[in-house]
């Protein structure tokens, strides 16, 4: 039961029905219909019973405070009826008229709001038929009839809904299909039959003023007024034109200057501010340095051919905690893999700064070849969140660029300026710059250039990040694991290369590497081909990824040792351990696998009498010899220990080999036999 809170201090969530003297005296009254559940005291404010109150009072209450848990129970159909407070805001919120200024009264809200709540009670006795039969007693009979006339019955509230049941259910199908919007007549719409002409005068007039060739005022009232004097409107002059631009600025604005600059000049931004520590949020974006350096080509004919108008990329991974560049990568131009290398040196100086690899919490990019570098984005951080297309202002990189410019490049004689649009006072002296031109650096030179403005920026806020580092919540902090920064950012050679004796063998920029790994379940996948992840600026380890991607493996450079045991160092001897414990393991798992079989199969056969004479049993035994004689266990051990050793000769052997051939080629290559015949 809910109960109705009367205030006699009428506070602004009072509905102020009615003063504490009144409602007292009433209480005292014997003919009084409210009835009283708790007597007002000090601190205490009086109860009264919500079932007693009129029906004016409980929707007005109602409506203000939403419904009770409980409704009053007259009748089926007032059981069910609750006053809708959401069409209650929606009439008063509702605007129309010419401007949409105008407002319903207060009397046409409240019918409105009658209407509605009535309407919600017939839809939810059509929707329980089967329970609104059954309270009339009713097995069959024509709904929308018996509704009809439980909505003229019920008068506790001043509703004007359809008296007839096909009008009603009209009434409520329209309801259905439009909401509160239609119950609202005809004249409180937003235009009427009066005022289409000036609404088509001024679609026109807008329609004209946001085309997208920026016609103007002038040549806009011509084609205007041509149409005018075919419909007998009033002609209008420029300056009217000028009047409707300003009033539609909004309606216009993009068709005059594109959805970009309607998204960066008018529509509503939000307002942000940096992260409070490192780490916490990435940010990058490419950049045609405006640095120019002179370049020499040759053209068809083979004469040689100097520009001076050349500009390098460079892509910045930004920290905007203090504008930090943690990451960069120059090339002549912006591509997929140039970011990746950003990617990499930023990731990769997190090692630097903090003692291993982190990589950021939150990444922001613009969406160049987006379909190809979100895989990477994502790997790199825990969320990705690429920015709105054509948003410059949601890159907070755009302005570091321009600071860069200002700050450094400006001091330097091949800075090209700030941009062709930005006005002459922005550009250098060009006849200046011509007569330099021959003193540019080259491409090396202008490398260096942007290398040192690097630099010259990491000195001057690294302290700082450094310091702050210490107040980025663990949370945040994401170490990325070797497997997973080669995994993501990791280059490829293009080719698979497969398990050898000797290990992996690859080369990587021309050169030959050899890779391999102590865990034994790489060698159990020795008939695999692998491709090669690595890092150029690292190669001690790469990650080996089976071309089915179902395998991946992390590889360390294979140490080499020296032949001769007096040169031996101690890593040597340390290494040779490893490697002859890792075949021991190895040659022991084989046995034990092989032992394991011999007793599977031993179960096998004699649980299987049937298969006694078979082939197969026959050969099994005789390539096991005495499987069954209990001193074949006790020889397994130095059976394993012959076959460890004659593998270690066969390595020996092997390596001295590939010396000797080593040796060999190195003669060749120096000694030519010719000179000695």
């Amino acid at each position: 039961m809910k109960y109705l809170i009367f205030d006699r201090d009428f506070h602004n969530d009072s509905l102020k029905l009615i003063s504490y003297k009144a409602i007292n005296g009433r209480m005292k009254s014997d003919t009084c219909s409210e009835k009283q559940l708790r007597r007002a005291s000090l601190g205490c404010d009086a109860l009264v019973l919500f079932s007693s109150l009129s029906q004016e009072w409980k929707d007005k209450i109602t409506t203000k405070f939403g419904k009770p848990q409980e409704e009053v129970k007259k009748s089926w159909f007032a059981q069910h009826y609750i006053a809708d407070r959401e069409a209650f805001d929606f009439y008063i919120g509702y605007r129309y008229g010419e401007k949409s200024t105008k407002k319903l009264e207060l009397d046409t809200v409240e019918q409105y709001t009658y209407n509605a709540s009535v309407l919600n009670t017939v839809i939810i006795m059509k929707n329980n038929r089967k329970q609104y039969l059954k309270a009339l007693g009713y097995t069959s009979v024509d709904i929308w009839d018996s509704l009809s006339r439980d909505v003229n019955a019920f008068r506790d509230v001043e509703h004007n809904l359809p008296t007839t049941k096909d009008s009603l259910r009209y009434k409520v199908n329209k309801y259905i299909k439009e909401g509160y919007g239609g119950l609202i007549s005809g004249k409180f719409g937003m235009q009427n039959a009066l005022k289409v002409k000036e609404r088509e005068q001024e679609a026109l007039l807008d329609e004209l003023l946001a085309k997208h060739t920026n016609l103007d005022n002038t040549l806009i009232a011509t084609v205007y007024n041509a149409v005018a004097e075919q419909k007998n409107w009033p002609t209008i002059t420029a300056q009217t034109v000028g009047n409707r631009k300003e009033k539609s600025n909004l309606v216009i604005y993009a068709g005059r200057n594109g959805v970009s600059a309607l998204s960066n000049n008018i529509l509503m931004q939000n307002k942000r501010q940096a992260p409070t520590s490192p780490m916490l949020y990435w940010t990058l974006d490419g950049w045609d340095a405006e640095l120019l350096y002179q370049k020499t080509t040759s053209n068809k004919k083979g004469y040689s051919v100097t520009t001076y108008h050349n500009r390098l990329t460079m892509v910045v991974v930004l920290d905007p905690f203090n504008k930090y560049p943690v990451g960069y990568a120059i090339g002549t131009h912006e591509t997929p893999e140039l970011i990746k290398e950003a990617l990499r040196n930023a990731i990769n100086h997190t090692a630097e700064l903090f003692g291993q690899r982190f990589k950021p919490y939150q990444l922001q990019s613009d969406n160049y070849q987006k379909k190809a570098l979100t895989p990477v984005y994502e790997a790199c951080t825990k969320h990705y969140t690429p920015a709105a297309v054509k948003n410059a202002k949601s890159k907070v990189i755009e302005p570091y660029f321009a600071h860069i410019n200002k700050t450094y490049c400006k001091l330097m004689d091949n800075w090209s300026g700030f941009g062709v649009g930005s006005g002459s006072k922005n550009q250098p002296n060009s006849e200046m710059l011509a007569k330099l031109s021959k003193t540019f650096p080259d491409e090396m030179g202008c490398r260096l250039q942007l290398q040192s403005i690097i630099a010259a920026e990491r000195s001057k806020k690294q302290k700082q990040y450094l310091e702050q580092w210490q107040n980025t919540a663990q949370e945040h902090r994401l170490p990325m694991p070797t497997e997973n920064y080669l995994l993501a950012l990791g280059k490829t050679s293009g080719h698979t290369n497969k398990l050898e004796g000797s290990g992996l063998n690859i080369k990587i920029n021309g050169v030959k590497h050899t890779y391999d790994c102590f865990e034994l379940d790489f060698r159990m996948q020795s008939n695999r081909n692998w491709s090669i992840h690595y890092d150029e600026e690292n190669l001690s380890e790469v990650l080996a990824i089976s071309t089915d991607q179902k395998h991946r493996f992390m590889l360390q450079e294979k140490h080499i040792g020296s032949m001769a045991i007096a040169e031996q160092s101690e890593q040597d001897t340390i290494h040779m351990k490893m490697v002859r414990d890792y075949n021991k393991n190895a040659i022991q798992y084989i046995a034990d696998t092989r032992g394991d079989n011999a007793n599977v199969l031993d179960q096998f056969f004699n649980q299987n009498p049937l298969l006694n004479d078979t082939l197969a049993k026959h050969l099994l035994t005789d390539s096991r010899g005495q499987h069954k004689d209990n001193k074949s266990q006790q020889r397994l051990q130095p059976e394993a220990e012959k076959v460890l050793l004659k593998q270690e000769r066969i390595i020996q052997k092997a390596a001295e080999k590939s010396w000797q051939d080593e040796q060999d080629e190195y003669i060749n290559n120096k000694i030519d036999l010719n000179n000695y015949i």
